[in-house]
């Protein structure tokens, strides 16, 4: 585990999320709002630690292992949102199938496949169980929900994230998979929770609470195909924080959180198996901590798309985080 970076705002670790339990303050964490690597789709690091690539039990075991210490050092009145995607057995769940992924013409894309062997087949191209037959799903999120709620702790929600364009499937006999799950944990019955952020207007003119389907499309970036929309990470996040509220990532990814955590004045801690990634957000941190660039040091790197795409990143943060801050007391009037 080595700290990568830390201020009196964000802390950055890189390794394995268990070892990171260790460094995490108690009673200090309000939210938690992450999305592990699901289930025999991806691998980012060949690290027999990372999430998803590990025994069908195994992966179930190691959430419910993860959520379950985290609902216990965080706050009472804190709040987990899970985003998770369930996984068929059989051909193709353990991304070794070579014509569909490893000949890719998108490397970003490309995926490498699980231990055939460790998930009890030879097969190094489908994953398989003694119980759950091949063309089924596999009950992930389920799996894990109710563990959870056996151990005590409050399932109060579970958000379907339909995406309108999901990944092209080969497959000829059901509906394409095209929502992902979010479950919503606490603690206590009684929660942080700010309505006005995920109300919507209804057929009677009056602002009411939203329902349970959200839609949205993925937000892919360079080197990250796993990524949720802001657009809804957005939305729980704001529902069960306040302002210097503390936030844990422990799959920290591309960002995304720390993104939105830092235009609303949130402090984050985040965590990630695979250092890249922990160093790509460092990189961030500092751009975003520098001054801001003027317009004519914007136009100077204009020939250079990936240094232009960062500084409007940054810019983007800034300007959402003043829109938050204009439209604050608007939002809290919506619901009274």
């Amino acid at each position: 585990m080595e700290i990568m970076y830390s201020d009196d705002k964000i802390k950055l670790f890189a390794g394995d999320v268990f070892e990171c339990l260790k460094h995490l303050p108690k009673n200090t964490i309000q939210a938690v709002i992450t999305s592990p690597t699901y289930w025999g789709k991806r691998n980012f690091t060949g690290d027999k630690k990372e999430f998803g690539s590990e025994k069908f039990e195994d992966y179930i075991d190691r959430n419910v292992n993860l959520f379950s210490s985290l609902l216990r050092i965080m706050k009472d009145d804190g709040s987990i949102f899970i985003i998770i995607q369930d996984s068929y057995m059989g051909s193709g769940v353990s991304r070794s199938h070579h014509n569909h992924w490893e000949h890719n013409k998108d490397i970003s894309y490309r995926r490498y496949g699980l231990d055939s062997n460790g998930q009890g087949n030879t097969s190094s191209v489908t994953a398989k169980h003694n119980i759950i037959k091949n063309k089924s799903l596999c009950g992930i999120p389920y799996r894990i929900a109710i563990k959870l709620v056996d151990m005590g702790f409050i399932w109060r929600q579970h958000i379907i994230w339909e995406k309108p364009n999901p990944m092209p499937e080969n497959v000829k006999d059901r509906v394409r998979q095209s929502a992902e799950y979010i479950l919503h944990f606490t603690k206590k019955g009684n929660y942080k929770f700010n309505p006005e952020h995920i109300m919507v207007m209804g057929q009677s003119g009056k602002y009411r609470l939203d329902n349970q389907v959200w839609i949205a499309s993925p937000e892919p970036k360079s080197g990250h195909t796993a990524t949720f929309p802001s657009k809804i990470v957005k939305k729980l996040l704001l529902s069960v924080t306040d302002e210097d509220d503390t936030v844990f990532e422990p799959f920290l990814g591309s960002g995304t959180m720390l993104d939105l955590c830092i235009a609303y004045g949130r402090k984050f801690i985040g965590c990630d198996i695979n250092k890249n990634f922990v160093r790509e957000t460092v990189e961030k941190i500092n751009t975003y901590n520098s001054l801001i660039p003027s317009q004519n040091e914007i136009n100077k790197k204009t020939n250079n798309k990936t240094e232009y795409r960062r500084i409007s990143t940054q810019l983007a943060l800034l300007e959402e985080r003043q829109k938050y801050l204009v439209n604050k007391n608007h939002l809290k009037g919506i619901h009274k």
